[in-house]
């Protein structure tokens, strides 16, 4: 999956996706950490434009659809949500959003709202974090410095939140290296609205299409990106790049190594 660059539909570079064969749009990985126990699952969007000194956007919105029972519509919206003011004071956090009534299976057929909960609070350089992509890998989409966005968060919270917030039987649902999910990236001005950069496609905020026509949805995957053979579940291999813009994960050091496949 590829995103193309200035397809934004607000002007704003910082909420805009871009990526292509050679450079991801969006990458996961997965994996014990040092500063929490369990395992993690961390996403990273890359974004038209860096700035040192904003820490990503005024006030931006990074929902995640995922499509947990495979059957084409949304389950669950994940939302990570920049508060707006000064840089320095700004908050971060996650919320979960559950899809309304109609089919959910499209941009213009999905909807969602958000039961009361508990936001959950991203820690800079622990759980969130920008940086400059172009400084990483020297490249720059539209001669500008892209940025990568990352946040993270745990096995068990996108558990409870699968379990508490998603549409359908999901109550017993559990989140590990085995579980398969697909998913759909998107950014947008507000938390309930999908009005900037659909992940994937060009333009299509409102189109009645579905994601899978669009092609603006994963294969299920595991959360971190691996996307294994019927017969090898089991086995979870190192680093393998893969579709949504070559999502990855590197597995724990506990775990066998595989040479890196690309797909």
């Amino acid at each position: 999956m590829l995103d193309p660059q200035g397809d934004q539909q607000t002007g704003q570079g910082t909420d805009d996706f871009v990526g292509d064969a050679t450079r991801a749009f969006v990458q996961s990985q997965a994996g014990t950490t040092t500063f929490g126990s369990g395992d993690y699952m961390f996403i990273r969007a890359r974004m038209d434009t860096y700035d040192a000194d904003d820490k990503w956007g005024n006030g931006g919105n990074w929902g995640i659809g995922m499509d947990i029972d495979g059957n084409g519509s949304v389950d669950m919206i994940m939302m990570f949500s920049e508060s707006a003011g000064n840089v320095k004071n700004r908050t971060h956090t996650i919320t979960f959003g559950t899809p309304g009534s109609g089919a959910n299976t499209s941009p213009s057929t999905t909807t969602w709202t958000f039961p009361t909960q508990t936001a959950i609070n991203l820690t800079t350089d622990q759980t969130y974090d920008v940086q400059s992509a172009s400084a990483v890998d020297g490249y720059s989409f539209n001669g500008t410095t892209d940025a990568w966005l990352t946040i993270g968060l745990s096995f068990a919270q996108l558990q409870t939140a699968i379990r508490t917030y998603a549409v359908g039987n999901f109550s017993t649902y559990v989140v590990d290296y085995n579980s398969r999910i697909a998913f759909i990236a998107f950014t947008s001005t507000q938390n309930n609205a999908l009005n900037q950069d659909l992940g994937g496609t060009s333009g299509n905020t409102s189109s009645s299409v579905t994601w899978a026509d669009l092609g603006a949805i994963t294969p299920p995957m595991g959360p971190g990106g691996f996307i294994p053979e019927p017969a090898t579940y089991a086995q979870m291999g190192a680093l393998l790049l893969i579709g949504f813009g070559g999502l990855y994960r590197r597995h724990r050091a506990t775990r066998q190594h595989k040479p890196e496949t690309r797909h």
